[in-house]
């Protein structure tokens, strides 16, 4: 393999994902559905909405405390847990580190002892709608996409923030730190380029800190940053600034999704313009040929890459001065041949050039 590439739409589910368990967005929506009406009365409360349901898919190990600080104290339907053992219900999150060769801690959620529709007979139980990566789901087009994704981002978008280890009262000395302008980036399209950096870097690491190759630096950005987890990425944008997604009395979220995916009498103007509207969000200026601003907007975007990485190298980390040394070292600029964040850049901005020219 010559060269990199990040893939932003794939006609495949992700590496390790059985096609056989992914749903169809229709079969998405209808368990979504469900999800709503267990509120009654709130379901076109939208701003709550989305954050009820971005907790079905992530919530805890960071997002509270450091993510979506504004949406902390809003409580999900779910107990969620962190195991040791994995299963088709859980979802790695961590640790990595040289010692590490697998994550050590996977997500879970299930069932509480009061739950308003169960009761107590599901304690225990996970929802199908958190089993086998239903959250991956197969688009109308015939695109996979990602569209828990699409409740992140939009959620962060709803309580934009810095991302900061420093407390609120303290951010006005965030940026003489480690940190991120953009809640909003970091947890869709820019986080998941991050995570392919950091795991470079873990497998830089393991491989006694020699170059571990182009083919094996593609299969991280495979399985970290796949086509559908990106498309969730950008389809996360694009609704957050088409959408009223903030209202108190709005559009229930599968009703934005149906709108955004389906249409109007068949009219899907929002969702074939997605890729002009995403560049737009991001600060890139398309002229029908170039981004005309992209020499700035990559000076840019590295530092906040940088920034990134940092914070997801530290959350994986479990050696205790590891996880304080290695992101200061990233931070001073060590690591920048393996971690790659420029021509991680480079490579998403071709993929969007790519899908804009088709337009």
């Amino acid at each position: 393999m010559e060269k990199l590439f990040q893939p932003i739409l794939s006609s495949n589910t992700e590496p390790g994902h059985d096609p056989k368990n992914a749903l169809t967005l229709v079969q998405f929506l209808e368990l979504l559905k469900e999800e709503e009406d267990y509120y009654p009365g709130e379901q076109h409360n939208t701003k709550l909405m989305f954050t009820r349901l971005r907790k079905i898919f992530y919530d805890q190990w960071g997002w509270n405390s450091e993510l979506i600080r504004g949406a902390a104290n809003i409580q999900s339907r779910y107990v969620t847990s962190i195991v040791d053992s994995p299963d088709e219900s859980t979802r790695p999150i961590g640790t990595l580190s040289k010692k590490a060769e697998t994550p050590t801690k996977h997500r879970t959620i299930t069932y509480s002892d009061h739950d308003l529709v169960y009761g107590d007979t599901r304690v225990g139980q996970t929802p199908f709608i958190y089993q086998n990566d239903h959250q991956e789901v197969l688009l109308p087009e015939g695109f996979y996409c990602d569209v828990a994704h699409i409740l992140a981002g939009v959620d962060a978008f709803n309580y934009k923030q810095i991302v900061s280890p420093f407390p609120e009262w303290l951010f006005f000395l965030a940026k003489l730190f480690p940190h991120v302008d953009s809640n909003v980036d970091l947890v869709t399209w820019l986080g998941d380029i991050a995570s392919s950096a950091g795991d470079f870097l873990f497998a830089y690491l393991k491989n006694n800190e020699k170059p571990i190759g182009t083919e094996a630096e593609q299969k991280i950005i495979n399985i970290d940053a796949p086509g559908s987890d990106m498309l969730g990425d950008i389809d996360a944008i694009v609704i957050a600034n088409s959408y009223d997604v903030g209202a108190e009395k709005g559009l229930r979220v599968s009703e934005i999704y149906e709108d955004y995916y389906f249409g109007k009498n068949g009219k899907t103007s929002i969702k074939d313009r997605r890729f002009e509207i995403f560049c737009k969000h991001v600060g890139l200026i398309w002229d029908g040929k170039n981004m005309t601003n992209e020499s700035d907007w990559l000076k840019y975007q590295c530092r906040e890459l940088r920034g990134n990485t940092e914070f997801q190298v530290f959350s994986l980390t479990d050696e205790k001065l590891d996880g304080i040394w290695q992101p200061l070292k990233i931070y001073f600029g060590y690591y920048k041949e393996v971690l790659k964040l420029e021509p991680m850049l480079i490579l998403f901005l071709e993929g969007l050039k790519t899908q804009l020219k088709k337009r």
